[in-house]
């Protein structure tokens, strides 16, 4: 850069802005594209939570539909109310041996319907309760769990025994979750009076029905996930455990529903866990594909009744956008053929329109450039070269050195007590000083030798291709002239300098080192001393 003329230059720092233009105008149209594909990834992410809310409603009226037809048998209803009786009887819960009999019986007669519900339906559940606690009669699907109470667990029964309605909605159990609807059952099938009420009929599903009809118009893949929190508040211990063994947890969360086995690979990437915990919408590439993911917060039947209530788990949603990408990654290109074209267009008239009108004013910058750049590199007070000019020398000569495997040798020199010139003569007289010490040090140095203001009263020396001994050497003959001469117009001998004196180690060293070890053979100077010269250890 230091050979090119202003309009060289010139035409360059336009060159600069007309590409960080043209790279901004890239970059902010590109962020737009983004932009437009994240809020159009969002407006998915809506639709598919919006529809699975829908098709869980629609699971959850089918299965109050299930149970209803099945409660509306005349001789459900009269085993159920016998049962009901026999357990009251015989002290409530599980109730004994007629509540057994009623218990075989209603199991009988439900047979052949829970054979063609489980069939044509999907139904995975038939609960049958009674009582003010939401005592379990009998499971259907779970035959060796009766007599539990679920009050304050499936709030689903419990609200249909209170207010004898039906209620729908997801809900965890002691044993299963599912998408459940509740009926009250009622003798002969008619509401008169309490007298005439039995209890409810749970009839409920997996979400897997569920995803089955919605992946296919949707075009996504979903994944039902439920807090494991959640579940140790509702499941039996021993359900818990088991279902920890078949189904591991991932992140707290434990996979309830979903048919795709890869699901457990992407909830190990952090993105995707951290995206389940804070919920939202993103897209991201997974080895050769671009999927986008969305999660939504999962809710239970209490929680539809109070939007306070906490989740109790997330349902996740992933799709393929390769399309899409494929998209934004042509209208990037688009965009950066633009700029390019459009750049190259613009420097070539900038360049001719440069050259006509900057001939004369390159002459004339040249020079001051040129003047400018030799006072920059020099001391105002000595006329050695400044400290700016030896970090910029230095890291030149040392590569140099290095990569041609010669040696240079570096030291460091300081007037001895010159705080104390300062001090005793005054300022001035300590300038003198500094400008005596430099031109008597510029005077000794051989033609190859380079000499450096390092900073206040000290000074660097550069040996090129000399070593330790050979430096040494120079610094004691040095250090006598500078010792026998009348600096600044003090006597000889008033002023003294100490000297640290490093070679380049054969091996190889960093810059920094080098000049450390110089400066720490300085120290040693002056530790013992002063007015003498210390090689560091190689």
């Amino acid at each position: 850069m230091s050979n090119l003329s202003v309009r060289a230059k010139v035409f360059l720092w336009l060159s600069l802005i007309l590409i960080v233009s043209d790279a901004l105008f890239v970059w902010i149209n590109y962020r737009a594209e983004q932009a437009r594909f994240q809020g159009h990834l969002e407006q998915r992410a809506t639709h598919l939570r919006n529809l699975f809310e829908v098709e869980m409603g629609n699971t959850a009226l089918s299965m109050q539909q299930t149970a209803t037809f099945v409660a509306s048998m005349p001789e459900v209803q009269l085993a159920f109310h016998q049962g009901r009786l026999a357990a009251e009887h015989e002290g409530g819960g599980a109730g004994g041996p007629r509540a057994k009999l009623a218990r075989e019986r209603l199991l009988k007669l439900i047979n052949t319907p829970w054979q063609e519900l489980r069939e044509h339906y999907d139904t995975r559940q038939l609960h049958f309760q009674f009582g003010s606690n939401a005592t379990s009669f009998l499971r259907v699907h779970a035959t060796d769990r009766f007599g539990d109470d679920l009050d304050g667990v499936r709030h689903t029964i419990f609200h249909a025994l209170r207010d004898q309605r039906p209620t729908k909605g997801f809900e965890c159990g002691r044993i299963i979750c599912g998408i459940r609807g509740v009926t009250p059952v009622f003798l002969n099938g008619q509401h008169a009076g309490d007298s005439r009420f039995i209890g409810v009929l749970e009839a409920g599903t997996s979400f897997r029905t569920l995803l089955e009809l919605l992946e296919k118009p949707s075009q996504a893949k979903f994944a039902v996930l439920l807090s494991m929190s959640h579940l140790s508040d509702t499941y039996f211990p021993d359900r818990l455990e088991r279902l920890k063994q078949e189904n591991p947890a991932l992140n707290g969360n434990i996979v309830e529903a979903t048919l795709h086995p890869e699901v457990r690979e992407l909830l190990a990437n952090a993105q995707i866990a951290r995206l389940v915990e804070q919920k939202g919408t993103l897209w991201l590439k997974l080895g050769e594909r671009h999927l986008a993911f969305t999660a939504f917060p999962l809710r239970d039947y209490l929680a539809q009744q109070d939007p306070q209530r906490p989740p109790i788990g997330t349902v996740m949603a992933w799709m393929d956008v390769e399309k899409d990408i494929q998209q934004l990654q042509r209208d990037l290109s688009f965009n950066v053929t633009y700029a390019v074209i459009a750049f190259l267009l613009i420097e070539t008239m900038l360049f001719f329109a440069l050259r006509r009108a900057t001939f004369s004013l390159e002459k004339m910058i040249a020079k001051q450039t040129a003047t400018l750049r030799d006072m920059a590199a020099h001391d105002e007070l000595t006329g050695l070269y400044n400290r700016h000019y030896l970090d910029e020398f230095l890291q030149k000569e040392y590569a140099s050195a290095t990569r041609h495997d010669r040696t240079i040798a570096i030291a460091i020199l300081d007037l001895d007590h010159f705080k104390l010139i300062n001090d005793t003569h005054g300022h001035l007289v300590g300038d003198r000083v500094l400008v005596d010490a430099a031109a008597l040090i510029m005077n000794r140095l051989r033609t190859s030798d380079l000499a450096f203001r390092f900073g206040g009263e000290e000074f660097l020396l550069v040996f090129p291709e000399t070593d330790s001994e050979e430096a040494r050497r120079l610094c004691e003959e040095l250090r006598l002239q500078l010792c026998g001469s009348g600096l600044g117009g003090l006597e000889a001998g008033k002023i003294t300098a100490s000297f640290g004196v490093a070679q380049m180690a054969v091996s190889g060293e960093s810059l920094d080192t080098l000049l450390g070890r110089a400066d720490s053979a300085l120290y040693a100077a002056k530790d013992k001393g002063r007015n003498r010269v210390e090689t560091a250890v190689q």
